[in-house]
């Protein structure tokens, strides 16, 4: 699931991944990431309250944050994850890939 929110600054959206982010959505993820956070100059990303997520849900999220700080946008990532979401978000990489973004 995924819920857009701007915040009442107007710098500011605020995205909210929940739920099941496993490659079943990530069609539906990717049409409703296209448009998102090119009004404003920053981006809050949050995950959290996750039911299932594999590496198509990270690979994904990356791939749209790399084209949003290419175009200028300051980035925020929160990421809390059980312990089996944590260990699948550590082991492949992308924790450290996100903190470089």
């Amino acid at each position: 699931m995924l819920e857009i929110e701007s915040l009442p600054d107007k710098k500011s959206t605020k995205v909210l991944f929940s739920g099941d982010l496993s490659v079943s959505q990530s069609a539906e993820l990717q049409q409703q990431l296209l448009n998102t956070g090119e009004e404003t100059p920053n981006i809050e990303i949050h995950v959290n309250r996750v039911d299932n997520m594999d590496l198509s849900f990270l690979q994904l999220l990356y791939s749209w944050a790399r084209g949003m700080k290419k175009s200028g946008k300051n980035l925020i990532f929160d990421f809390r994850l059980g312990e089996e979401f944590q260990r699948i978000y550590e082991q492949s990489g992308f924790k450290e890939a996100f903190a470089r973004l």
